[in-house]
């Protein structure tokens, strides 16, 4: 086995994490209208997602919410931050939804054994705030070769 033979899973995990990451997608837009936020997975949304984030972010310390429900929040807002990078050009790069062999956090990975993972991103954003920016994340990523 291959190093990066962790990154495949059968087809059928796969239409799972694909399904799952489009319907957290659309928790994520529902959320978006909460806050008077049009997500239209353009370029520009990343900049009202980065705003829902902080404030989220802003409010752990006060609601005190539970390790689950960050990772909840992270998986939600996390799988239209990949939605939007796979609409925008990763997917033209050969990227797609996917996991690894040792968890089940989806991820965004590619045949040559790379990988993007969104989801860890948004939690770090959730967690550590604005040093962890989704726009700074976006245009790294979305710049690569």
């Amino acid at each position: 086995m291959g190093i990066f033979d962790k990154f495949r899973k059968s087809e059928k995990n796969t239409d799972v994490i694909v399904n799952n990451a489009l319907k957290n997608s659309n928790t994520a837009l529902n959320y978006a209208k909460s806050f008077k936020k049009n997500f239209d997975y353009s370029k520009t949304s990343i900049i009202d997602l980065e705003e829902i984030l902080n404030y989220y972010s802003n409010d752990i310390s006060k609601s005190k919410p539970t390790e689950n429900q960050i990772w909840s929040m992270s998986v939600i807002f996390g799988s239209y931050l990949g939605e939007v990078m796979l609409k925008n050009g990763l997917a033209e790069k050969g990227y797609k939804w996917g996991t690894d062999n040792f968890s089940n956090i989806p991820l965004l990975v590619n045949a040559d054994g790379s990988f993007v993972t969104p989801n860890d991103k948004v939690y770090k954003r959730l967690v550590n705030g604005k040093e962890d920016s989704v726009i700074s994340f976006y245009d790294v990523i979305m710049s690569m070769d």
